[in-house]
């Protein structure tokens, strides 16, 4: 009998910890970082090949920010306004590029973020690999 009283307390003292724990917390710790420098090239309509490289960086506060960078047009820390992780999908838009931009992206088995990069209401499809050092 007060191993039955024991066991109903410890069980109910789990209830009340969970009830407590937010369910943000708890899918934070699961979710993986999505914070980093991660490189793709884009093929366009005309044939061309364009490297693009995105920087998601936290601040301080959490709030992620993310800029881009083209190598091959010379341009380095183009702004991208919103930055936002779900689970296990990247979502970066408001890059200031001619017609606007961002991309979307769901990290894979493989660790590469599979998605599109849109731009003024197209969209092309981009895979993204994390930066290495030896990149």
């Amino acid at each position: 009998m007060i191993l039955r009283r024991t066991i109903i307390a410890a069980l109910a003292a789990l209830a009340c910890m969970a009830a407590f724990t937010s369910a943000q917390d708890l899918t934070a710790q699961d979710a993986p970082s999505l914070v980093g420098d991660w490189s793709g090239v884009l093929s366009v309509p005309d044939g061309r090949e364009v490297e693009m490289v995105f920087r998601v960086a936290e601040g301080e506060d959490g709030a992620l920010s993310t800029t881009l960078d083209v190598p091959g047009q010379g341009a380095a820390g183009i702004a991208c306004t919103d930055t936002s992780v779900d689970g296990a999908e990247l979502h970066i838009s408001g890059c200031e590029i001619p017609g606007g931009g961002g991309f979307d992206g769901t990290l894979n088995d493989e660790g590469a973020l599979a998605g599109n990069f849109n731009q003024a209401g197209m969209q092309f499809a981009l895979d993204l690999k994390p930066v290495t050092d030896s990149d």
